[in-house]
């Protein structure tokens, strides 16, 4: 777990350039977000694993449908993400209080200002993340992120300061009821580093943004590593395994099948387009009924100028 200097700013050079491309990317998001926010908009679907019921919140399109899964163990709660908005954070809070249970830990899957800026709303819970991700976490934190973020969204929905996690110890594991979650990192795909959580007698894995369903995917870091991670996944998984997105609804395994063509697809226009436009184009004539067209804004820092 522990990581090298290179490593480290590298990760913080990653989430530095997210920062960036944020505030350049969301005024969009800006407009329908605060005019939703007065009512409750998030969905909220139901896994029950035998001993184990998953929720999961997914936020409404104009939050690219970030998810944050809960799951309920007899006595306790396991949190996978916090969301990115104070409204659609508080929102999932909500939801996680009314189940009358402790919330055990919140796990931080990727350093995306996405999926963890709702922590702010849970800093009475144990936050934990690998050292990459905190290091992501600290170097957004530095470069502005949060003040780039506010001045386009609004003070009222991106908090003063987040909390930064616990790194996770060198276990790989852990129980909680006596249902074994099993924890592995994956490197240079969607993000720079990324937890994956499984519950292997449940059948039922958390990919996040390794997957997105039916909604457009982020450029990444390295699309043929990212296209090689589902590849692999895809051999250790039965047809009934429950796939877990980081956006969108939860799924199965043939959604791996979508992701690997979507990714493919992105990668070959990318390799192609004279411009980032070009990418976009291509991506929404391929795939016409993907949400999310708010990501394909990505593009234009993902595809160096001709």
């Amino acid at each position: 777990m522990n990581q090298s200097r290179r490593e480290f700013l590298q990760t913080v050079g990653a989430a530095g350039a997210l920062a960036a491309s944020m505030t350049s990317a969301l005024p969009f998001f800006a407009s329908v977000a605060r005019a939703q926010s007065a009512r409750r908009i998030g969905s909220i679907v139901i896994n029950d694993r035998g001993a184990l019921r998953v929720h999961t919140y997914v936020s409404p399109d104009a939050s690219v449908s970030v998810t944050s899964h809960i799951f309920e163990t007899p006595s306790a709660l396991v949190m996978i993400d916090a969301q990115f908005t104070q409204t659609f954070a508080s929102e999932l809070r909500a939801y996680a209080d009314s189940l009358n249970k402790p919330i055990d830990r919140l796990i931080i899957s990727h350093a995306h200002p996405d999926h963890f800026l709702g922590t702010s709303l849970f800093t009475d819970v144990p936050l934990i993340a690998t050292p990459g991700i905190v290091a992501g976490i600290e170097g957004f934190i530095e470069a502005g992120g949060l003040q780039g973020i506010a001045g386009l969204i609004g003070e009222s929905e991106v908090p003063a300061s987040v909390p930064v996690p616990d790194v996770l110890g060198e276990a790989d594991s852990f129980t909680v009821d006596g249902v074994t979650f099993s924890l592995s990192t994956v490197r240079d795909a969607e993000s720079p580093e990324q937890v994956n959580v499984a519950v292997p007698d449940a059948g039922i894995i958390a990919l996040q943004d390794l997957l997105f369903t039916n909604i457009h995917y982020f450029p990444g870091e390295n699309r043929q590593n990212w296209i090689s991670i589902l590849d692999s996944l895809r051999e250790t998984m039965t047809a009934d395994t429950v796939l877990l997105a980081g956006h969108g609804l939860p799924t199965s395994v043939g959604e791996l099948d979508d992701a690997i063509r979507y990714l493919t697809i992105a990668d070959e226009a990318a390799s192609q387009a004279a411009t980032a436009e070009d990418v976009v184009a291509a991506l929404q004539a391929e795939f016409p009924g993907y949400q999310g067209t708010f990501i394909l804004s990505f593009w234009a820092n993902a595809v160096p100028a001709s």
